[in-house]
């Protein structure tokens, strides 16, 4: 009988969409997704496209062939209309992945939006084969790539003519040691993509080179002079401020910067890299720092540089976080004068005149101690009702809590 068929298919695609969504995010819940999808798939014709839309949307390399997909992924690629559909593409180096036939899979992909490199300590670009090295540049080449995420380790690096062939790149996320080579094919002329928003971490010298090789003389690999967004994370040393130093000294355009400062490195000379007084763009600054043992500044020099910040009265941030997090059932220290401090210089009506948002957040992380870190809490609560008074009365939202998280 072809009569409830025939019903379907008439009904208006958007609300075929709409069936299908609703259908795809159930059973994401229930973990039955392509299941449920590729049953679906089978009853019309007109649930093809729509459910497809869902199956293949994002292939995982690094998840075959742990027995977490129905068949290897290449397959699926060298099947040109299913690979019309993918948009979300993660790649892992290393074997088995390295074949003729994945290379040639890759080279299939036209409309790949967001691209994960996962790299292999054993296996540099050198030990590629050609054409999977060729499948790569096709990838960073795509105009639809917008965002991509290298974890990459190996020594010898990636070559910069990956990132140079990029044409529509706005989101980049760098995990790891990420050594960028010159070679002789970057006297491409092209316009560089602008970046809007970069995530770093772990930072690592051989991060200078993304910022050092150039097109030519005057053009940088990579624009980031119309960088909004910069998230910064395990700064554990000089040579990374000096990274956030260089990317602040061009991004200055900057909207929302979330910084994190290693447990045992201060934030030394924030105020000074930020410049308040002319980065006048910057509304959002997250800054998260952490303490791992009980002889340390539990605000690792944070006051002192909010307070050379709060001196610029033209600045217009408007929303500023502040994240401490005490690690592995330590004992923090609680110091009076610290806290009052932090409350005259936060709390003084002539500060940071734009903000309209305040949060002070503190995670305690315990493994066996949680008894000690109830009291600990109870302890920070009555700091904040002892020398946070002037925070309080302030004509901006504060809110202050603490919350104990097992590791």
């Amino acid at each position: 009988m072809t009569h409830p068929q025939s019903m379907i298919e008439t009904l208006p695609y958007d609300i075929l969409q709409t069936i299908i969504q609703e259908l795809a995010e159930e059973s994401a819940k229930e973990r039955k997704k392509k299941e449920t999808l590729s049953a679906c798939s089978l009853t019309c014709r007109a649930f093809v496209h729509p459910c497809r839309t869902h199956l293949f949307s994002t292939i995982d390399f690094s998840r075959y062939p742990t027995g977490r997909l129905d068949k290897p992924p290449h397959l699926v690629l060298q099947n040109t209309l299913l690979a019309a559909y993918c948009q979300t593409l993660v790649y892992e180096l290393g074997p088995p992945h390295e074949t003729d036939g994945m290379a040639e899979a890759l080279l299939h992909l036209k409309n790949i939006r967001s691209f994960t490199l996962l790299g292999h300590r054993l296996r540099g670009w050198s030990a590629l084969s050609p054409r999977t090295q060729q499948a790569f540049i096709h990838l960073f080449s795509l105009p639809s790539l917008t965002k991509i995420v290298i974890m990459f380790q190996h020594n010898e690096g990636l070559p910069a003519i990956l990132l140079a062939s990029c044409r529509n790149l706005v989101n980049l996320f760098l995990i790891g040691c990420i050594n960028l080579t010159s070679t002789s094919c970057l006297a491409d002329l092209s316009p560089p993509p602008r970046l809007l928003s970069l995530h770093l971490r772990c930072l690592d010298p051989a991060m200078n080179s993304l910022l050092d090789i150039r097109r030519s003389e005057t053009v940088p690999i990579i624009d980031i002079s119309h960088l909004q967004r910069l998230t910064v994370e395990s700064c554990f040393s000089d040579d990374g401020y000096k990274i956030v130093e260089k990317i602040l000294l061009v991004a200055r355009k900057l909207e929302w910067l979330d910084c994190q400062v290693s447990p045992r490195l201060a934030y030394h000379n924030l105020a000074r890299m930020l410049d308040l007084k002319s980065l006048t763009t910057l509304r959002s600054l997250h800054l998260r720092f952490s303490v791992e043992d009980e002889m340390q500044d539990p605000f690792s020099g944070l006051i002192e540089e909010l307070e050379e910040m709060s001196r610029h009265k033209n600045t217009g941030l408007q929303e500023l976080l502040l994240h401490l997090t005490i690690e592995h059932d330590v004992k923090c220290r609680f110091i009076d004068r610290e806290w009052k401090k932090l409350d005259d210089v936060l709390g003084n009506p002539s500060a940071f005149l734009c903000l309209y948002s305040l949060t002070f957040k503190i995670t305690m992380m315990h493994f066996q101690k949680r008894a000690q870190c109830e009291e600990q809490q109870k302890k920070f609560e009555d700091m904040k009702t002892r020398h946070l008074t002037r925070l309080s009365s302030r004509d901006f939202r504060f809110e202050f809590s603490v919350e104990i998280d097992s590791i």
